[in-house]
């Protein structure tokens, strides 16, 4: 524990979680001022303050540009900061062609006709055996740390904190030789990291790259993977080298790292891998780790040759980054109106007063925090489960791209929150993989188009199944995947991206349903073998099925955007034809014994509830889809889902898996559930973020950026909810949040929520179309008043709540509304 400052008057307290609150707040400066450069405790205007150095990696400052990323831990004058890239995914297994599933296809489904899914499940894991195909995903690891000792004295104050809109991670401590400031961002202008030491006293510590830690039970894996390291020094200069063992046809050897030393006064001298600096008055730090196709040609030098010709100050390299960075994180803010003094607390006495009841400050709070980790981690790919860091050498799920929740939650307020041009690391990566996806779906279906698996990494494989987790089975993700491209089109309106990238997907994803699905003797398809993830049914023990709803519900999603797209780009009318037939063919929802909306369209099959997935509301977690909404008694039997799933969280505190609760989140704000919604979300706020606002997959534990972008993606669409022809306002807004603020959004449709303000029965909104258009705009409750850029609307032209707006091209559009 520090040694920082006390007060008597705690004492005085009876009760000890108050005092402890007390004790953070009063610790906590109040003065919040923008950036600076000198040594200073504040508190980011948007951002947050600790007051505990990190106690694990999990709970290090969170810092990247999407590319590379850093993770600030330690104790003030022992800091490590521990550095990533984006393609680090450490060459274990060899690519093979995908197992010939497709051989034993025929065997598979008579196997499942008669009900034994636990034969069926076991064919895969055969069929892998007899190949020899015993490969898993290659998984993300770190590159190296930058170890930071410097001069040890008694402490007397302490802060932590990351302001949001510059992406700067800060260290802030007074000890007996002065005020110190470590601080560190990872720059979009310049792809490097950047550290930054500065004090008002002199400077003398040592910096050394090092390998990151081993635990015991890592060594064999490390051993297996890694065939040399080098850390070393030189004057002016630290270097890292790392060589895989494996060097496999087009694949990563190795990467390697350099980071040169500017000082400003003082002096510098290497000991060993070390550079020891006496005296100084500032230490900046510029690093960049670059990935290696050919070990045998180092990259050192030219690593160096470009850092030297960056002779920019600090700020200078700060402010280049901030202006990207603070373009996408500046676009939307959430205001809920929070008590001030709770937006003063640091994030150990906000977590600490979520136990008894969720504080606005905190849903605000991690509002930002999420889009803040999602905008770090995406841009040469999207968000791994770690987002872009890991302190650890063997990751859960080996930090992968999981594709039948993870992934989907981790992006799905990207569009929403109005940062369009990052989901460009999404497609380009499903688009880089193709020709696997194509292999996959001919060896482990013998049909056309594409299928993804459930679990990716640096290849496209089919990896991680076995005769329990039988991920063959899970046809879902192409589809997932081609509604984010072409819910990228409705939201941008770019008719150039639909013609050349979504549509070509969204058409080869459609392309495996025409091969897959066969009639049954009632006339409708039959998903044959089918897997509702990770889920079985309540009277069968294995998860092999058929006709798991989230695959009906993915299959008739990806068919409607298709046919609509083709019709907009006035394409494959024969096409059209097909895909209408088949969407006549498809399974019907249906409602459960218990009132629920079944998770399996196959006779006998039962609900199995207490379960952390939601995947029977698959449908809904993006769009409200009107084939529920618009059926009385499918809606009862979505809320009652909610109602069950909810109640299975709240019995288990919150849980494991977190992204569900975005899911459950997401389908009770599209079908207008506004306190099942704001359930999910204090949930989410509350239980599953570190001290250093990074998001947890468990209460409390496991590192992992899922609901980082899927909590944002909840609130937005409690607020605002649209499709391009219409615009529904405040469709799900719980009685707490009976005033905020959103300033900032994007919605379908190609237009700009601008501002969205509410106060009781009054509602101020500006928007901004990119294109002139109609559309209904949906109110809350019936309206008393309407104005448009100060002009009354006639009470004639509103009926049951619904107004037809007309929006001109990029001109704002005011909009005062009064309820009944």
């Amino acid at each position: 524990m520090l040694d920082i400052f006390t007060f008597d008057t705690l004492s005085q307290v009876p009760d000890m979680k108050f005092r402890l609150l007390l004790f953070f707040t009063l610790l906590t400066p109040f003065t919040i001022v923008h950036a600076q450069t000198t040594p200073s405790f504040r508190t980011p205007s948007r951002g947050f303050v600790s007051l505990e150095p990190a106690p694990h990696w999990s709970h290090a400052l969170l810092t990247g540009n999407g590319t590379m990323g850093a993770l600030v831990m330690g104790q003030p004058h022992e800091e490590t900061l521990i550095f990533s890239q984006a393609d680090l995914y450490i060459p274990l297994n060899e690519p093979k062609p995908p197992i010939n599933q497709a051989s034993r296809l025929t065997e598979i489904r008579k196997l499942l006709l008669e009900g034994n899914g636990e034969a069926a499940a076991k064919i895969p894991v055969d069929q892998r055996n007899k190949e020899g195909f015993n490969i898993g995903r290659d998984p993300f690891i770190p590159a190296f740390d930058m170890q930071l000792s410097q001069t040890a004295a008694k402490i007397s104050r302490y802060q932590r904190s990351v302001n949001f809109e510059t992406g700067e991670a800060m260290v802030t401590w007074t000890d007996d030789n002065g005020t110190f400031e470590r601080r560190v961002f990872v720059s979009r202008a310049d792809s490097i990291i950047v550290v930054s030491i500065k004090g008002d006293a002199k400077i003398n510590m040592g910096i050394d790259f090092a390998q990151r830690s081993i635990q015991p039970d890592q060594a064999d894996f490390v051993k297996a993977g890694i065939a040399t390291v080098k850390p070393a020094a030189e004057a002016g200069y630290l270097t890292y080298q790392s060589e895989f063992k494996n060097h496999f046809k087009d694949g990563l050897q190795g990467y390697e790292g350099v980071g040169r030393l500017i000082l400003k006064g003082g002096k510098s001298e290497v000991k060993g891998t070390r550079l020891q600096i006496t005296d100084a008055d500032e230490v900046l730090m510029l690093i960049q780790i670059k990935p290696s196709t050919n070990w045998k040609a180092s990259q050192l030098e030219s690593i160096k040759t470009r850092l030297n010709a960056i002779n920019s100050t600090y700020t200078e390299l700060r402010d280049r980054h901030a202006a990207i960075h603070n373009k996408l994180f500046s676009r939307s803010k959430l205001t809920l109106h929070a008590d001030p003094a709770s937006m003063q607390l640091n994030t150990e006495a906000l977590l600490l007063q979520a136990k008894d009841s969720v504080p606005a400050a905190l849903i605000e709070k991690v509002y930002d925090a999420g889009r803040y980790n999602i905008i770090s981690a995406m841009g040469t790919n999207p968000p791994n489960l770690q987002g872009i860091w890991s302190g650890t050498w063997t990751a859960p799920w080996s930090a992968d791209f999981t594709h039948d929740g993870n992934l989907p939650s981790a992006i799905a307020s990207v569009l929403s929150s109005n940062m369009p041009e990052l989901m460009d690391a999404y497609f380009r990566y499903m688009e880089s993989k193709l020709p696997t996806f194509r292999e996959n779906a001919k060896m482990l279906y013998g049909a056309a188009g594409i299928h993804i698996p459930a679990h990716t990494s640096n290849n496209g494989l089919d990896t991680d199944f076995g005769d329990i987790w039988c991920l063959t089975y899970w046809t879902g993700a192409a589809g997932w995947a081609a509604d984010f491209f072409y819910d990228y089109y409705q939201y941008t309106q770019n008719r150039e991206f639909l013609k050349t990238r979504a549509y070509p997907f969204m058409k080869e994803a459609a392309a495996f349903y025409e091969s897959f699905l066969v009639v049954g003797e009632d006339g409708k398809y039959v998903f044959n073998p089918s897997y509702s993830p990770e889920n079985n049914p309540g009277n069968a023990k294995s998860q092999a099925v058929i006709n798991a709803t989230m695959d009906v519900m993915i299959a008739r999603q990806l068919l409607s955007n298709c046919i609509a797209a083709a019709k907009t780009l006035s394409l494959d009318a024969p096409k059209v034809k097909v895909w209408s037939e088949m969407l006549s063919k498809m399974p019907k929802y249906e409602v459960a014994t218990d009132g629920t909306l079944r998770e399996w369209l196959w006779p006998r099959l039962e609900e199995n509830m207490p379960h952390r997935h939601v995947s029977q509301l698959y449908s809904l977690y993006n769009k409200a889809d009107a084939d529920i909404i618009s059926n009385p008694a499918l809606l009862a039997a979505v809320n009652k889902t909610i109602e069950g799933k909810m109640n299975f969280r709240e019995a288990e505190g919150g849980g494991e898996m977190s992204f569900g609760l975005v899911q459950l989140g997401l389908s009770a704000a599209h079908i207008g559930n506004a306190e099942k919604a704001k359930t999910a979300v204090d949930f989410l706020a509350s239980k599953y973020w570190s001290t250093g606002m990074g998001s947890f997959h468990n209460v409390a534990e496991l590192f992992n950026t899922d609901i980082s972008g899927g909590l944002p993606a909840v609130i937005l669409e409690m607020l605002v909810y649209a499709e391009p022809d219409m615009i529904k306002l405040l469709p799900a807004l719980p009685a707490a949040w009976n005033k905020g603020k959103l300033e900032g959004a994007l919605l379908r449709g190609n237009v700009q929520l601008k501002n969205l303000e509410w106060a009781g029965k009054q509602i101020k909104v500006t928007l901004k179309s990119g294109v002139r258009r109609t559309l209904t705009l949906v109110m809350p409750a019936e309206v008393e008043s309407l104005k448009i850029n100060g002009f009354t609307v006639s009470p004639y032209r509103i009926k049951d709540r619904k107004f037809q707006l007309n929006l001109l091209q990029t001109r704002d559009m005011d909009l005062e509304i009064m309820l009944k």
